[in-house]
């Protein structure tokens, strides 16, 4: 673990996972490679692999969906996906979300059926928005030039031609940094989102510094809302996260640290005595 201070720009590289507070509300925090990461968190996750459920294997499928409300996806759909277009203008097919006619959602589901196409995510039902993987759908030209288009004999092609496939989207990244602001002495963090259904905080790498709350959600997520036979995998922080800006993950759960695996946990500064600088 380092804790000298030379203070880079920092840009979370590790890992994200679920919280939940003594008011059932659920939380992400994102940890950074450096700092305390709880034990049982895995690797690789992100804020955005997160948002409807963790997936379950290697492969990303199947996903442990949460019970997401149409009333939670409004609060942060503007910062979710953006540029839409026709499906025929899709140039790069990749993190994107499918849009359907909403009166054709069984036809929809039929069709993934038929076509072995995985719907990944339901985002919201009633606006018909999906994340699909539609892969086997799609075919690479290579002359005149190299593009990706879709198989005119595919399911897909189908879904568009009969208008139950109307829009793509892309899917925004949920980027957060850290940066010390040497001439002021203190942490900046900054996200490339504004809303979110989740309480957000994010650990910087210099562990000097807890993780500070980003995020503040108009209609936070419940542990009802997530899957009975996962709810042990969340781990409990004791108080309320609208009353904590900034949290010491490791006062409250086994912690392992990538670069020091003996280190101390009495150096570490807590919740109680944090000063932020």
């Amino acid at each position: 673990m380092k804790t000298d201070k030379e203070y880079p720009a920092t840009h979370s590289m590790s890992t994200a996972w679920y919280m939940v507070d003594d008011d059932d509300n659920v939380a992400i925090i994102e940890y950074n490679e450096n700092g305390p990461v709880p034990w049982d968190v895995p690797e690789g996750e992100g804020i955005s692999s997160l948002l409807f459920g963790p997936n379950t294997n290697e492969d990303l499928l199947p996903r442990i969906p949460f019970a997401i409300t149409e009333e939670q996806v409004d609060d942060f759909l503007s910062d979710l996906i953006e540029y839409p277009r026709a499906p025929d203008d899709v140039e790069r097919w990749s993190r994107y979300v499918v849009q359907i006619d909403p009166t054709r959602t069984e036809e929809f589901y039929a069709c993934c059926r038929e076509g072995g196409l995985p719907i990944n995510t339901q985002i919201s039902k009633r606006r018909g928005l999906y994340i699909v993987n539609f892969s086997s759908c799609i075919k690479e030209i290579y002359e005149p030039t190299y593009r990706k288009v879709i198989d005119e004999q595919s399911v897909m092609r189908q879904m568009v031609d009969s208008g139950i496939l109307t829009t793509i989207y892309d899917l925004k990244f949920f980027d957060v940094e850290s940066e010390y602001n040497k001439a002021e002495g203190r942490m900046e963090f900054s996200t490339e989102f504004k809303t979110m259904p989740y309480y957000i905080y994010v650990q910087p790498y210099w562990v000097a510094h807890l993780a500070k709350r980003m995020i503040t959600p108009h209609h936070p997520v419940k542990l009802s809302q997530v899957p009975e036979n996962f709810r042990h995998r969340i781990h409990r922080i004791p108080g309320r996260f609208a009353d904590k800006e900034y949290l010491q993950i490791a006062q409250h759960t086994p912690c392992r640290f990538e670069e020091s695996p003996n280190f101390s946990l009495s150096t570490l500064p807590r919740e109680e005595d944090y000063i932020p600088t």
